[in-house]
């Protein structure tokens, strides 16, 4: 008989239920395969207005063995509640949780964890998917065991429902209709009474929630739309495929995460999303979350590859974000007591500088990475001034441009005195890091950053601020702090004259100072700035622009500079 092995999923809604539609045939693909014991060698790619999935072939009279045999689609357990025991399908053989015992499970681990002397203390993990569980019960508990009900009734019919998915996403245009036709005649043989139609649930339908959805607007309607069950099966299958769901730390509002493919294997995307996923069963507030995701799924990804069975194959794939996962969908739901509203839809890519040439290349960008989880996990949302800074943070990462980062460094130079002198906790970037940052989204600033004139005056300006800072702190008053000079640079770089002025007039007092201590104090002195310094930075502003230097000389001179030790401090 015909083989089966290259499927089309269309982007008909354009949100992540179109991922998760694929991500759930893959794996009953893959289900299929198992039982014909062949390697299912599965591959998902983008090519615009569809997902392009192949496979080895799979046989139709393998699928005719799935009649005495079948299969259960995924990791989708049934949830049984108390509330709803009754009215759970009987039969032992399909997998199913008791929610009161999961959350019951959860509570004692974080009580047991927040008591614990030892790691052997701490009770068994929650359940790796209690989050969708909690996000499932109660509003949307119904349909899901509904649809799970419904495919355990006609289990016996899994050659002919197979068969039709397969029929169905065969061509580049789906058609739907005629798989319903299919359904309905299936149906009305067998005597399921299973209607082809279900309410398609907001958690795997972001944009078809209560209130205004249709797509004409000839009526205004508070209820959901309605989909084709057999796809509303596939995208619960490929939400615990592909889907990340957690509480907003803080509040009863939700924040959901699904990957944005270009090209992977399901076998590659199984271990890394397994890997991502145990990264982030923290909850963290929203923006936080935003730039945590990203930065923890390019983890995820650098840690698979790093393996030297793998390193070439990423080596010919080159920049993760354009040739294997784009991003994360990130979906903001609003907790409204007894339901919840979509409030936001986002895309968060992956940092597009990650771009693989050699095996080399993996542990530097996993330092990079790791630097920025850092710096990003400083910062208390419940602030104004850290929100700001997080969303210039998650515009760099997800967007990879330096006006994002520059936004950043500038705001981060009060924030970080201002820790500093109330003697809390602040984590900067280190200079070697921002340095591969900067001169790998933009290789003609290599001419700014490596030149002498601009490391000296970067130097000053560093020596000015938190170097002086942390000689105070240590009873060493001999140069005065300058608080607030990375604004008062910001504010003057709009204008090339004004900087020049501004800077200048820096620089004229930093030496007057120097000169000043070396008369009346003991070394270690500051080295003074030269006039081929100053003369090799107004030729870099007329080259470059002075809102490009000023915006350099902020980020370099309140960096940690980790590559020379110095006594004073930095």
């Amino acid at each position: 008989m015909t083989e089966l092995s290259t499927f089309y999923i269309d982007k008909a809604s354009g949100t992540f239920a179109d991922v998760l539609l694929a991500f759930g045939w893959m794996r009953l693909l893959s289900e299929v395969h198992f039982r014909q014991n062949t390697p299912d060698h599965i591959t998902l790619k983008d090519e615009g207005a569809h997902y392009h999935i192949t496979c080895a072939p799979i046989f139709r009279e393998t699928l005719e063995t799935l009649r005495h045999n079948p299969v259960w689609p995924g990791n989708t357990p049934i949830i049984i509640t108390t509330k709803n025991r009754e009215s759970i399908p009987s039969g032992s053989a399909y997998p199913s949780v008791e929610y009161e015992v999961e959350k019951e499970r959860v509570s004692t681990f974080f009580a047991a964890k927040s008591k614990a002397q030892s790691a052997d203390s701490i009770p068994d993990t929650p359940h790796p998917h209690w989050d969708i569980f909690r996000a499932i019960n109660p509003a949307a508990l119904p349909g899901y065991n509904g649809i799970l009900a419904n495919w355990w009734q006609a289990r016996a019919a899994q050659p002919e429902i197979f068969a039709l998915l397969a029929d169905l996403f065969a061509t580049e245009s789906n058609d739907i209709a005629h798989a319903i036709t299919t359904w309905k005649a299936l149906d009305k043989a067998a005597g399921w009474g299973i209607d082809a139609l279900s309410t398609g649930q907001q958690f795997y339908n972001p944009d078809q929630g209560k209130g205004q959805n249709k797509t004409k607007a000839n009526g205004i309607s508070i209820g959901n739309l309605d989909n084709f069950w057999l796809l509303e099966l596939l995208k619960m299958i490929g939400f615990y495929e592909a889907g990340q769901t957690r509480l907003v730390q803080g509040a009863k509002d939700r924040k959901s995460y699904v990957i944005v493919p270009r090209e992977l294997t399901y076998s590659e995307h199984r271990d890394i999303f397994n890997t991502f996923s145990e990264s982030m069963r923290v909850s963290t507030t929203s923006i936080k979350g935003d730039a945590m995701a990203s930065l923890r799924y390019a983890e995820a990804l650098l840690t698979y590859f790093a393996a030297p069975t793998r390193q070439i194959t990423l080596g010919k794939r080159g920049n993760l974000k354009k040739r294997l996962v784009a991003g994360l969908y990130a979906v903001f739901y609003k907790d409204l007591g007894n339901a919840v509203a979509t409030m936001n839809l986002a895309f968060i890519g992956l940092p597009g500088w990650i771009d693989i040439r050699t095996p080399d290349d993996i542990p530097v960008y996993q330092t990079i990475v790791g630097e920025l989880m850092k710096l990003v996990q400083q910062f208390d949302e419940s602030h104004s001034d850290a929100v700001d800074m997080l969303q210039s943070l998650r515009d760099f990462i997800s967007g990879d441009t330096l006006d994002s980062l520059f936004g950043f460094t500038r705001a981060f130079s009060s924030y970080y005195m201002g820790q500093r002198e109330r003697n809390k906790y602040a984590y900067a970037l280190n200079e070697d890091i921002l340095e591969r940052l900067i001169t790998m989204i933009e290789p003609r600033f290599a001419d700014i950053v490596e030149n002498e004139g601009f490391k000296n005056i970067a130097y000053a300006i560093r020596r000015s601020t938190i170097s002086a800072q942390y000689q105070k702190t240590q009873g060493n008053r001999k140069y005065d702090v300058r608080y607030g000079l990375g604004q008062e640079l910001a504010r003057k770089s709009r204008y090339k004259s004004d900087f020049i002025a501004a800077l200048s007039e820096f620089l004229f007092k930093y030496n007057a100072e120097n000169a000043q201590v070396m008369e009346t104090k003991q070394g270690p002195y500051r080295r003074s700035v030269q006039t081929s310094d100053i003369e090799s930075i107004i030729t870099l502003i007329d080259d470059f622009g002075a809102e490009t230097v000023a915006n350099l000389l902020i980020a370099y001179g309140y960096a940690r500079k980790i590559r020379e030790a110095d006594a004073e401090g930095t």
